[in-house]
Formats: C-alpha cells, structure tokens, sequence
C-alpha cells in the first residue's frame, strides 16, 4: 500500500540515505571479522602458503568466529531457511564423504593414514567453524563481498605489473622479495623467476609462459598455481555480477583471470559471461539465452586457438601439461574400473596421480567422486536448489575435474557455503539519484508519493528472516 510523504519528510527521508551512503563509517565487528576470515583463507590450500600453514589457518579462524558470535550474543542474527539448508547440506555430504572414505582407505591399507587423518580434521573442523559465521545472512554477504573486493585487487595488481613491465621493458626493477612456496622455491636458485617471487604492487608469480619468441609472466595472485586463481577469479567474478556488480571489481577479476595466462582460464572467462548474461536478469528471456548460446560457442574456439596459451599452441610448446593430465586421468579411469570402491585416499602416489579430480577416481571411487561433484557443483536439492548458484560455482567444479587438485581443499568448502540471491531488488538507488543540486525545490512544490518498492534498499536475501539467538 502506497505510503503518502509530505516534502519536508522525503527531503529528510533522501538527504538521510545519501548521508547513508556516501558517508565513511567505522567498520562494525562483522565487517572486521570478514575481512580476517577471508585473509586467514590465504593460509589454507590451495593457496602459495597453504601446503605449510593450513593448520595454522585451521587454529585462528576460532577466535574470529567466536568474536563475532560473542559480540552478536545480545543481538538478533539474521538466517533463512534457504542458508541452513544449503550449510547443513554441505556439512551432510562432507560427512558422508568421510564416512565412506575412512572406512576403505582402511581396509585396502594401501593409503598414508596419517594424511588421510590429518585432512580429516582440517576440512571438517574448517567447515564447521566457517559454516557458524556464514550461516549468518548479512556475514554470508559481506564475507564474500570482501572475497571478491581482495580477489579483484589481487588481479588489478596483476595487470598494473604485466603493464608496468612492458613500459620498462622487464618486471627485474620491480621485485620486492619472495615467498617460500612448498614444493617449489626448494630446487630453484634464482629466486626473482621463481614460484613465489613478489613484484610490485603485490602480484605474486607463478611462473614464465615460453611460446616460440614469446614469454609471458604468469601471475597467481597468492594461490599454489595460476590456474587455481583462475577458477576462484572467474567465480568472483560471476557472484559480483549477481550482487553487488562493482565495475572496477569485476574489471580486476577478469584482468586477473588473463594475467594468470591459463588455457582453461581463458575458456571459464568466456563460459562465466556466458551465464551472466543468461541469470542476471529476474526471469531467463529468450534474447539471453542467444547471447549465452553464442557466447559458450565461442569457449571451444577460443579455449583452442587463443594466440601461444590456446591448446592448439600448447600441445607443441607445453605438450607435457598435457600429456601428464590426460596419463594421470587414464590411470584414474583405469583404476576405478578394477575398483569401482576405490582404493582410499592417498593410496597412489605416483607422479601426478590424483592431480585432479577424474585422475582421483581410483582412490576415492565413485561414491567419493559423486560427494566431491556435489560439493563443489554448489548443487543443493530441496529449498536450497538455485541454479545461479550452480552457474557461479561451475568454473570451480570444471577446473576441479580436469585440471587442479582442489576438490578436497579447505578453500573450496568454505566457498561452497556462498548464498547467491536469487533475486537483487536496486530501485531503492532510484531515491537517492534524486539527491543533485536544486532537488529540494523541486521536491518542494508539492506532495509526493513513495511506495514501499521505491523506497526498499539492496536486499540479496529474498525470502523471510529467521531469528537465531
């Protein structure tokens, strides 16, 4: 029902949400406890740190979660129905992946049963405190709004050096320092080309892409390799066009994304545009379903024959990335047709054995492999079933199980609790572009209607609020 505003009061009404808005206000503690909770994901795998400092992560994220919870002890925190589903779905699969898991790498006493323990604990004890903070509704958002803010400032950072190298014909003048990254930095004695070598601003390289007399630098923007930045990007990117829509933060993922100069980057940046364009609007209209068909058409040419990083050229100068893909996925295939159960976690330690997820099938099974597609797909029956979701989370899922060993990462758990709305209601800024020079005469002579819908704010949570005390 239309609510009738006298001049004077929708004066105030406007001039009060402009000061809202454009004001700079304190940040409050759940603002605070995101951002921390978002960089302690940077010392988890499959980030540059995470190999070492996992646990560490594991330890600190407690005393974050429960400061938000203790500081909220005498307030109304806000879920719904569709946010408990889609954590208490998340937390079930994890268990019944761990129930079938323990249990074979067992009895088959082919795995390294110390880390199978150990990634027992952390995943599940990661999920668990992560999942208190997140099934908050306005944490969930804001949590993943500092994610893609830092995500994105990482790839402006990767752009700013790619474009200050090319002016000063070289990155040498601009390297700070390296990290130590597990697995890498150890048999490396040039540390400046290294995995882990830090150049101004903050853009932390993965590595150089050699293509004939071409050579790319390859940046990672902290995570273990360029191709798991790639996957996080592109899921960024899709969640920030569903909600906020940032220009400047999504010019910085997918700038990001080509700096990371992946062949499957490349690909997932034209197939998360793709289903932009298709969900961004309340309801799928036939004009987006051609401009999605005629973008995921463009994937397989420009994933084959994008100029030195497409596949075509890849095959001749980096046919080993490959080829050692497509062996280690033969293996897993090949494995599991023996042992449809699996053989248990770690049970295959071969050279690239378990590099992604097909290639980990001989370990973990079918069964395995169905609770990690659903984990990562972001698929969730029931109330929480929304297939933007799932459109945002795909880059995850196809990277996952053709190209990285991310499925079982802490990271990718705590991604997976993200709530995309499905719907995002933007005319409450339709009231304050009438804040401009000259409006209060305006709005002075005379009466004025405001309706409820005019007046409502940016709201990602559609369906009614739930107290948890």
């Amino acid at each position: 029902m239309a609510a009738v505003i006298e001049p004077p009061k929708l004066e105030l009404v406007i001039i009060k949400m402009w000061m809202r808005r454009y004001s700079v206000q304190k940040p409050d503690v759940t603002g605070v406890v995101s951002l921390g909770l978002v960089l302690n994901l940077f010392l988890m795998r499959p980030t540059a740190l995470g190999e070492t400092y996992t646990s560490l992560g594991m330890v600190l994220a407690v005393p974050l979660v429960y400061l938000h919870i203790w500081h909220n002890t005498k307030r109304t925190r806000y879920s719904n129905a569709v946010i408990r589903w889609d954590i208490a779905s998340l937390l079930s699969l994890l268990c019944l992946y761990w129930l079938y898991i323990c249990p074979i790498s067992i009895v088959f006493e082919m795995s390294q049963l110390d880390w199978v323990l150990k990634e027992f604990v952390t995943t599940l004890m990661i999920a668990l405190v992560y999942g208190m903070f997140l099934m908050d509704a306005e944490a969930n958002r804001r949590f993943f709004k500092t994610l893609c803010t830092v995500i994105s400032v990482l790839g402006l950072s990767s752009v700013i050096t790619v474009a200050l190298s090319a002016i000063l014909g070289s990155k040498d003048a601009l390297f700070l320092f390296s990290l130590n990254v597990k697995g890498y930095t150890e048999v490396t004695l040039h540390q400046e080309t290294s995995t882990g070598a830090i150049y101004f601003p903050f853009s932390m390289l993965y590595g150089d892409y050699v293509s004939g007399t071409v050579k790319l630098d390859r940046y990672c923007a902290f995570f273990r390799e360029a191709g798991i930045y790639q996957a996080v990007a592109c899921f960024c990117l899709a969640y920030e066009a569903f909600t906020r829509r940032s220009k400047l933060v999504m010019f910085g993922l997918a700038g990001g994304t080509i700096c990371a100069f992946s062949s499957l980057g490349i690909a997932l940046l034209a197939m998360s545009i793709g289903t932009i364009f298709l969900f961004s609007g309340s309801r799928v209209a036939s004009w987006r379903v051609v401009i999605t068909a005629v973008i995921l058409g463009l994937v397989y040419p420009v994933s084959m024959y994008t100029p030195y990083i497409g596949l075509e050229d890849k095959a001749v100068t980096h046919g080993a990335s490959l080829s050692d893909r497509s062996s280690s996925i033969e293996r897993g295939l090949e494995d599991v047709r023996r042992n449809p159960f699996g053989n248990g976690l770690y049970s295959s330690l071969g050279k690239n054995d378990g590099i992604c997820l097909l290639a980990e099938l001989g370990m973990i099974g079918l069964f395995g492999f169905a609770c990690k597609v659903l984990l990562l797909s972001g698929l969730r029956l029931g109330p929480g079933l929304n297939w933007k979701k799932v459109a945002t989370c795909a880059p995850l899922l196809i990277t996952a199980l053709v190209s990285q060993p991310i499925a079982g990462a802490p990271v990718m758990l705590v991604i997976g609790m993200v709530f995309v709305p499905r719907v995002v209601n933007r005319k409450g800024r339709a009231a304050l572009r009438l804040m401009r020079p000259g409006m209060p005469e305006i709005l002075a002579s005379g009466p004025a209607v405001v309706t409820a819908k005019q007046m409502s704010v940016d709201s990602p949570l559609p369906d009614s609020f739930v107290a948890n005390n």
